[in-house]
């Protein structure tokens, strides 16, 4: 809150009190002032602007007020899920994921896209180019925001931006304590009749949950040097759906997954995640004078996972253990006003994110022995039921380093900013994998094996991610009109590595090298209208250009030493003692060699399967975006925004030993056999391709360039609605539709897979495919009842269904763009060479289907034959009711209030995965009946947490 104070000689002063001025928001105050004695002041309670009629950005503000009163788990994810437009990659409910990354997107731009800051210091990781973030202590925050829409020049990407304003101690010691704490006996369980009929034998919930979080400020030198610290113990004990815990033993995993399979026995006990977050943050500020100051922070996390799971995962032998050996960001900053119009800022920040995922206690083995390659990751992928081994033993340890200033000039109607940004750092990561692959199972019996080429070592350097920035903003009477642009240089790097060998890999010694630099330049224009002139009224319209994220993933694609990749090839059990055997160069079923080698790749494991086209270019977003915003009560605005955004300049992967021509809506490849498959949904013939022969199967290099063919389009309509009321009620809230768009038919010319076309849909474009528009409404606030201190709080969240599968052109959490399933990927039936038809629906028959017969003769590499369009399988639409009550006591200096919150009030059994493998939905399995699946196909995975109470309080002093 500030008081203004207006004065002028030969005129009274006006004194405005109770001005709220929020972060991101040029307000505009206005005063009538009369010609009166130089003693005379007219004070008058002050109305705060809710219209920025300067501003094309879009930001949603989260006081402290409302940060400690609406019920969430006091994470950034959880905080930002109530944002209209954002979604997150997991709904969180009481909790239930702020141990785990979940990634936001909004306006079709993901993870990687995010941005964080911390008093306008990046934050961001290196890791998925700054996708992923460590997890922050939110109670250290004065107020959080989270824009949306828009841009200015100081953005680097066009996603979610959330500046955490942070609390810095003052003159006064003060404080504040929240705890909270959840138990499953305050938990009703939501296994409904419905879940249970799906194949559900246990839900999420959570086991035990404890949240204490201590903040501490005050003067170390009156009006010169502060303090602040915080201190959180975070405890969430989480039993996960759809687990359970083995003895160990083959026998023991059987019985285990039999049960979990409806296929008798009695469950085994359910698996829980043991996890807990500590963190101690630290910040000092100094005023070194009026006008200058300088302040910094140091923020330590300990963050502990005792078997991380996923549903079908067996805790015993497939979880993973989490650790991080260093876990922490940092920033120094200095601002000096220089004068009333100039002000100066800048400084250096840092994130290190580095952690371990390890095989549960006693499972990793010796390289090379009988015991290592016995004890490889057994997949199922009918039944989605995962043991013997997690994915592998990682290590992932990504530094950045930030720094930053920038100056801005700003007079009455005119105001400039220039900057500089720049980030670098190391990435080194380590995988290792018993057994060097997977072996992976269809109903029990051995399907395939996905070949590793562990244990590897390898990292990328980001040389610079540097971004100089200009903008000038001006006003013409009732407009404002912004333009600025962005200069970017990126440079990233592969580090050398000396020889590394596996089972399957033989990488050679090599040197460093760079990929090729970016050098773009991005235009950011707006022009907002104050309608009527009196500050209640505005029309903007904006166009911005945001050039994809960028810190090392691009090097990843070609590090010859290539962080796990994979390939995948058919594997028969010939001896019957469940252990994939053989060896690159092995004949396949002689003796020794039950896996097909015949189409892997001449250099896998040697080199990397990936070049550059040495022109290859920065991909960007083109951004437009239309609104208009209107003061429709004192203190209550609305507004109605259309954003529209087209990808520019994005990246394909050709393999050029099979080269092939796209035209007219049909490939030409002689590298490639058409092969005709039996849809056993409906019986629609589905046309498949497969390599000629094994010489052209094992031909790969691929080469990754620009396709000025490839499109993508998203659209989104909102509408918002913020009011900020006497008394301190506060509630926000709106809608938002959006579709996204794409055509990748142009890829298939060198892998004609892209181009699958079912009854006259074409996958790979999306325009014919029926994409749905999915709708949001969201409703958050906080009311003070007017009687006995009573505060009354809540949201409701009506989320679209999640999206099933791989959509197409997207990267996923870690950001590496996914050339495997580049038009999307969602239900599929895998196919390989000994695949048998077991129904041939509608008038297949006549067509050559013969139940019994093999699908695909001679086939030499296994299909995921698609059997729905991308991006048009969903999850049931999520709504979830969270509610919170609190009382108002003041003892002293004490602020105490204490706090019921009720989540997930309805107790809906909502879910938002399914049974799994790879990201997409489990496999399709067909039974004798047409269009029915045996297995998990479709089941329910992840089910949000049933009616949870917490028991809290929020002590202030």
């Amino acid at each position: 809150m500030y008081v203004l104070t207006f004065s002028l000689p030969g005129f009274s002063t006006v004194k405005k009190e109770g001005v709220e001025l929020a972060s991101n928001f040029t307000s505009t105050i206005n005063a009538d002032m009369r010609v009166g004695a130089v003693e005379e002041t007219v004070t008058v309670a002050g109305e705060s602007p809710v219209v920025d009629v300067q501003s094309n950005v879009k930001a949603q503000v989260l006081p402290r007020d409302i940060l400690d009163a609406v019920p969430t788990a006091h994470t950034i994810q959880s905080v930002g899920q109530l944002v209209v437009g954002v979604t997150l990659t997991a709904p969180d409910v009481g909790g239930s994921q702020a141990m785990q990354q979940t990634y936001f997107t909004v306006h079709g731009l993901g993870a990687a896209q995010t941005s964080v800051l911390n008093d306008g210091m990046i934050i961001n990781g290196l890791q998925g180019d700054g996708a992923i973030q460590t997890y922050f202590n939110e109670g250290t925050n004065q107020e959080m925001v989270y824009q949306t829409g828009g841009g200015n020049v100081d953005s680097p990407t066009g996603g979610v931006k959330i500046n955490m304003v942070p609390k810095e101690g003052g003159n006064r010691f003060s404080g504040s304590l929240f705890e909270g704490y959840e138990s499953s006996s305050l938990q009703s369980n939501n296994l409904t009749s419905h879940l249970a009929s799906l194949g559900v034998k246990s839900v999420d919930k959570i086991g035990r949950y404890s949240d204490t979080d201590y903040t501490q400020g005050g003067p170390i030198k009156r009006d010169a040097v502060w303090f602040f610290g915080s201190v959180r113990l975070f405890t969430v004990n989480k039993p996960i759906s759809n687990t359970y815990v083995s003895d160990g033993s083959v026998a023991g995993i059987a019985a285990c997954q039999a049960a979990l399979a409806g296929s008798g026995g009695a469950l085994c006990p359910q698996g829980v995640d043991p996890q807990h977050q500590y963190s101690g943050l630290a910040r000092i500020t100094w005023q070194i004078s009026p006008r200058n100051k300088l302040s910094g922070y140091y923020d330590r996390i300990h963050k502990v996972r005792g078997a991380a799971m996923n549903p079908g995962d067996d805790q015993t032998t497939s979880s993973v253990r989490w650790n991080s050996p260093l876990y922490t960001t940092n920033s120094i900053k200095y601002q000096s006003t220089v004068s009333s119009k100039l002000l100066v800022e800048g400084g250096f920040s840092s994130n290190l994110e580095r952690y371990n995922n390890l095989y549960p206690e006693g499972i990793e083995q010796q390289w090379g022995t009988a015991a290592w390659l016995a004890g490889a990751r057994h997949v199922d992928l009918t039944n989605s039921l995962f043991s013997k081994a997690p994915t592998s033993e990682t290590g992932q340890y990504p530094d950045r380093y930030n720094a930053q200033a920038a100056a801005s000039y700003v007079t009455g109607t005119h105001s400039v900013k220039f900057g500089f940004q720049d980030s670098w750092g190391l990435f080194t990561h380590n995988n290792r994998a018993n057994a060097d692959l997977y072996q992976n199972y269809s109903g029990g019996r051995p399907f395939s094996v996905t070949v590793l080429d562990t244990p590897i070592w390898s990292a990328e350097r980001l040389h610079a991610s540097l971004g100089l920035y200009g903008q000038d903003i001006w006003t013409l009477k009732r407009a404002t009109f912004t333009i600025g642009g962005r200069w970017e240089y990126v440079s990233e790097g592969v580090v050398g590595q000396p020889e590394q060998r596996g089972r399957f890999a033989d990488v050679p010694a090599f040197g460093d090298f760079n990929v090729p630099a970016w050098k773009t330049f991005s235009p950011r224009l707006g022009a907002v209208v104050d309608v009527f002139g009196t500050g209640k009224t505005a029309v903007r319209v904006g166009y911005n250009r945001f050039q994809a994220a960028a810190t090392t993933t691009f090097a990843s694609l070609f590090n010859p030493a290539q962080y796990l990749s994979t390939f995948t090839a058919t594997w028969t059990d010939s001896n019957g003692d469940d252990i994939a055997q053989g060896a690159i160069g092995c004949v396949y079923l002689t003796a020794g060699c039950e896996i097909n080698f015949a189409s892997i790749p001449a250099n896998f494991g040697v080199v990397s399967l990936a070049q550059y086209d040495p022109n290859v270019k920065r991909p960007y977003v083109d951004q437009y975006n239309l609104g208009a915003t209107h003061e429709l009560l004192p203190g209550v605005s609305v507004s109605a925004d259309w954003f529209h955004n087209l990808s520019k300049q994005i990246w394909e992967q050709n393999n050029i030993l099979r080269p092939g021509t796209f035209a007219n809506g049909t490939v030409t490849n002689s590298s490639y056999r058409p092969v005709t498959i039996f849809s056993p949904i409906d019986g629609t013939p589905i046309t498949m391709y497969d390599p000629i022969d094994a010489t052209v199967s094992r031909a790969v290099q691929n080469v990754v360039t620009n396709d000025p063919n490839l499109s993508q389009v998203y659209n989104a309509f909102e509408f918002n609605m913020n009011a900020r009321l006497p008394q301190g009620v506060r509630v926000f809230g709106g809608t938002a539709t959006d579709r996204s768009v794409a055509n990748t038919c142009s890829g298939a010319a060198t892998n004609p897979n892209f181009l699958v076309n079912i009854g006259g849909v074409k996958h790979c474009d999306e325009s014919t495919s029926g994409i749905p528009w999915r709708t949001q409404f969201k409703l958050a606030g906080t009311v003070p009842l007017p009687w006995l201190g009573v505060i009354v709080s809540g949201s409701y969240q009506a989320l679209p269904g999640y999206i099933l599968g791989v959509s197409a052109l997207t990267a996923g959490g870690a950001g590496a763009p996914n050339f495997t399933d580049f038009s999307g990927r969602s239900g599929y039936w895998p196919v390989s060479s000994s695949t048998r038809y077991t129904v041939c629906p509608g008038n297949s028959a006549s067509q050559g289907c013969v139940v019994g017969a093999l699908v695909a003769p001679g086939l030499l590499t296994p299909l995921n034959v698609p059997i729905v369009s991308p991006d048009t399988q969903l999850t049931p639409r999520i709504n979830q009711v969270d509610f919170s009550i609190a009382k108002r006591l003041t003892i002293g200096r004490l602020r105490l209030n204490p706090k019921v919150d009720i989540f997930n009030l309805l107790n809906s059994d909502d879910y938002f995965t399914v049974r799994s493998g790879a990201g997409v939905p489990s496999a399709f399995t067909p039974t004798a009946t047409a269009g029915v699946s045996a297995g998990t196909y479709l089941l329910p995975g992840s089910i949000i947490q049933g009616r949870l109470l917490r028991l809290g309080a929020v002590i202030n002093w």
